[in-house]
């Protein structure tokens, strides 16, 4: 700890140099930080305006620390961690502690206003993006289901009347190739715009497989490279100004992911293994899958003299193949009659009506909207076909049908001159329905499948209530205090699995996060320096989680309670000409309550544990510095450092990642439209884990080393 911290102080130093000025000479010259701009109330305003912990990164700062993915968030962001299950868009955000891996993550994710309601559909590999916003803490009152932790908003840049453009084209080690590029243009000068941009991104894994002492007789596998990844990406929308008042924007992403690390199946067999010998990894058979998502949005709204309407309709579609996972057995997708086939498309409809008030210097404000939706959804947990014998396998199939209605409004209301109380409330109603068989209720031999038992179809129906409430007090222009209690919900859901225990429920109820905050948030000498302070408790309530309730057989059930509580600080400042500072820093106590959970006919105490993914501590520093030389040139140095606290990667406490630490760097050179820079992640190669778990249900123990020291040159052009 200690030597990294001083090597990047180091680092800092070669760049810190002093300056051949005076002070006051530099105080002339200061330069003033971005203005925050956030939209956790559904409208643009001030960080400084809203009561609400959130950080928001700009497009400039996305670039400057080659922000590529939301797992870059990572210690960048207090209290939020992303934690890899093997494939990119299988994963686990936590913010606050509040994660769970399940269809229905416990943060949502917005791109664009539209929501990505299952976990399938994260890890878009986004670009053009203007700015990423997270909100911590539960959000459901307006953002709905599956913010219990908080929300990653993601915000793409908009056309205007000038034709821009980009091309990026980026190398590195890890034969890492990635290359970007789009443009915005108007068609008709302010009436109609069209915008494009693509990515497409390869690497090869870092781990080489090596049969040695393995029964394999599958000789090709030896020396490959497993973790190899493709990723294809590509945007397109059209705006159009019908009137002044009235305007309509259709937008399309499209995403093809391919990897042959295919789920948390393929890993190492134990986190010492993970961390001793990282690059080397030992696979009888390497699995592999391929994802194809697809975002279509259409987006009205009409812009009134003292209120704007919005109305967003989006229809998401998700299929997924994976074949040869390597476990105990074999898996591979299955549906309807081919192995390894890709499943059918997970479809979500979803339509918001919102209407917000306009008037900024009006001592009321409000928002106010109504939410629908409808899923169906194929599962890939439940959608496999199991090898029992050579070229016959057990059948798992499920289906599911959610559909979910919400009514939401919130008032803001300017009691005194510097005093603003808050109040909202969101009520949902969903509807679930799970058609599904268990094992051995469906064979496939031979190519032949045989239905054994008919399939089971069950339903359930919840409600769930969000209120929330927060009280502001202006010191003044660039001070305030706030106070908030918000809550956030999960959606309950069906077991997917037939002939259960007498006693056990086919469904489960949803859970809650009740969030109890106090901030304050400032602007100092100019703007050239920002502080937010917050501190925060959190109720969890009703967690859902696997019980093993008979053999083979697991349910998810309410089995109990847990708490959050802690601090974040955050902090930007310019303290000279050219340089900005950045720091952040996080405590989180997180622990779960009294209760047990079943695996295989015994009861596994968990009350006192901390909460799993939840680190103790994070910290982020990070200095640029930026000079010219001439008119036309600009050179920008970046360091960054991460500091993730000791945390539990199970709910059962047996698999402890230790803190680490982690350097990254950005350095180049901008000549007018042109740049070029030289880059690093993780350039001291700290060991630590993106995956592990221990969980006795999985009966083993099973990990994967994140991603060794990287290095990259990235050329640039922008017209």
């Amino acid at each position: 700890m200690k030597f990294k911290t001083l090597l990047f102080l180091v680092t800092l130093g070669q760049f810190s140099f002093s300056q051949n000025t005076t002070e006051n000479d530099s105080i002339k010259k200061i330069t003033k930080l971005e203005e925050v701009i956030v939209s956790a109330n559904k409208s643009e305003q001030k960080n400084l305006e809203v009561p609400v912990a959130v950080t928001s990164i700009s497009a400039k700062s996305v670039t400057n620390s080659r922000l590529v993915n939301v797992a870059d968030l990572s210690g960048r962001v207090p209290n939020y961690l992303y934690q890899e299950l093997g494939v990119g868009f299988q994963s686990i955000q936590s913010i606050r502690g509040i994660q769970v891996f399940s269809e229905n993550p416990a943060v949502s994710t917005y791109v664009d206003d539209v929501n990505s309601l299952d976990i399938l559909a994260g890890g878009f590999m986004l670009t053009d993006i203007e700015r990423r916003e997270v909100l911590r803490g539960p959000q459901s009152t307006l953002f709905g289901r599956n913010a219990m932790g908080g929300v990653v908003n993601i915000i793409t840049k908009k056309p205007t009347n000038k034709t821009t453009g980009f091309v990026e084209l980026e190398n590195g080690n890890f034969a890492l190739q990635r290359y970007t590029a789009g443009f915005k243009t108007p068609l008709i000068k302010n009436k109609l715009f069209l915008g494009m941009n693509g990515l497409f991104q390869k690497r090869e894994g870092f781990m080489r497989n090596d049969i040695t002492g393995t029964t394999s007789t599958d000789t090709s596998l030896n020396g490959k490279t497993v973790g190899d990844e493709e990723n294809t990406y590509g945007n397109i929308f059209l705006k159009w100004l019908a009137t002044d008042k009235l305007s309509f924007t259709a937008n399309v992403k499209t995403q093809r992911d391919f990897s042959n690390a295919s789920g948390f199946f393929v890993s190492q067999a134990n986190e010492n293994i993970a961390l001793e010998t990282p690059t080397v990894i030992n696979l009888t058979r390497i699995g592999r899958h391929e994802r194809n998502i697809t975002n279509y949005s259409f987006t009205g709204k009409y812009e009134g003299k003292s209120f704007d309407l919005t109305s967003i309709t989006a229809f998401q579609q998700i299929s997924l193949s994976f074949k040869d996972i390597d476990f105990p057995g074999y898996y591979h997708s299955f549906y309807d009659n081919a192995i390894g086939e890709k499943l059918p498309p997970q479809e979500v409809l979803s339509q918001e009506l919102r209407i917000n008030s306009k008037n900024k210097t009006s001592k009321i404000q409000y928002v106010a909207g109504l939410f629908g939706f409808k899923q169906v959804g194929y599962e890939p947990s439940t959608n496999l076909a199991f090898e029992v014998g050579p070229n016959t396998y057990s059948i798992f199939r499920n289906r599911s049908n959610n559909t979910g209605y919400a009514a939401f409004g919130e008032v803001s209301y300017r009691i005194l001159e510097k005093l603003k109380v808050t109040g909202g409330a969101r009520y949902d109603i969903e509807e679930r329905e799970a058609t599904f068989n268990g094992f051995g209720d469906a064979i496939f031999v031979g190519g032949v499948f045989t239905q054994i038992n008919p399939d089971q179809t069950k339903s359930a129906k919840f409600n769930a209530f969000s209120p929330k409430a927060s009280i502001m007090y202006l010191l003044n222009e660039n001070n305030n205090l706030f106070l908030t209690y918000t809550r956030g919900f999960r959606a309950g859901g069906i077991n997917a699995q037939g002939g259960l225990p007498a006693g056990i429920r086919q469904d489960f109820d949803p859970e809650y996060s009740n969030n109890f905050e106090l901030g304050y948030k400032s602007s100092f000498w100019n703007n050239r320096m920002n502080f937010n302070l917050a501190a925060f408790l959190i109720n969890w309530q009703d967690l859902q989680f696997f019980n093993n309730v008979a053999p083979f057989t697991f349910v998810r059930e309410n089995v109990g309670n847990a708490y959050s509580k802690g601090i974040e600080m955050e902090a930007n400042i310019i303290p000279l000409k050219g340089l900005q500072l950045d720091f952040s820093y996080s405590i989180n106590d997180a622990e779960y309550e009294d209760f047990s959970l079943l695996r295989f006919g015994s009861a596994v105490p968990i009350g006192g544990n901390k909460l799993a993914n939840a680190p103790k501590t994070t910290m982020f520093a990070a200095a640029e510095y930026t000079f010219k030389t001439s008119e036309n040139v600009t050179f920008i140095f970046r360091g960054e450092f991460r500091n993730i606290g000791g945390y539990y990667t199970d709910i059962q406490n047996t698999l402890y990642q230790p803190t680490y630490q982690t350097v990254n760097t950005r350095f180049g050179i901008n000549y007018e439209n042109y740049s070029l820079f030289l880059w690093t992640r993780n350039l001291t190669n700290e060991r630590f884990l993106a995956y592990g778990n221990a969980d006795t249900s999985f009966g083993s123990r099973s990990s994967i080393a994140a991603m060794p020291a990287q290095i990259g040159v990235t050329l640039s052009a922008r017209f």
